[in-house]
């Protein structure tokens, strides 16, 4: 990640300030944070899908060790999502890391209870091959919406933090209701 970062900030000649720290709200932290999520990504939707159907041929081969493989690569993979968007989350809230961190995982939580819900009523239905594609073709989901993030999330933010600076400005002495 700070490879990443070092080279957003070179792209857009945005100085690194070690000591004092970075004004982010003139970087592209969308960018420098989400840069690698790409390779991460592609791993676990890839490994997702190939884990359902090693499960459905383990059970007749009895040879569990493709299914471990491709769980520590699952494991790592996301790890490291969670890592790049957990700290993308903290920058992106410098006031309030905890709140931000304590919401992302409740609905994280939430996500996977409904996942897990849903888990073995699908393998009944239609087998460990295909549940488990229906969840990498959740996960390629994300891709859109991090496009999204890396491409538009700046001027997201930037016009958020005009917004509160117009209400601070605006309704500071104001009389209206």
């Amino acid at each position: 990640m700070d490879r990443d970062y070092r080279a957003v900030a070179k792209m857009y000649d945005f100085p690194v300030d070690r000591v004092k720290g970075d004004d982010l709200s003139k970087f592209r932290i969308e960018r420098a944070r989400l840069r690698s999520s790409w390779y991460f990504l592609g791993i676990t939707i890839v490994c997702v899908a190939g884990y359902g159907w090693a499960l459905s041929y383990q059970v007749e081969s009895k040879n569990i060790a493709v299914v471990l493989v491709l769980q520590f690569f699952i494991g790592a993979a996301i790890t490291c999502l969670f890592n790049m968007c957990g700290t993308l989350l903290t920058d992106l809230n410098p006031h309030n890391p905890a709140l931000a961190q304590a919401s992302s995982n409740i609905i994280r939580c939430a996500l996977s209870a409904v996942g897990l819900a849903v888990l073995q009523e699908m393998i009944n239905h239609i087998g460990p091959g295909w549940t488990f594609t229906v969840f990498a073709a959740l996960c390629l989901l994300i891709a859109p919406m991090v496009v999204a993030e890396v491409r538009w999330g700046f001027a997201w933010r930037s016009k958020g933090l005009q917004d509160i600076e117009l209400q601070a400005h605006g309704t500071a002495g104001s009389t209206d209701p």
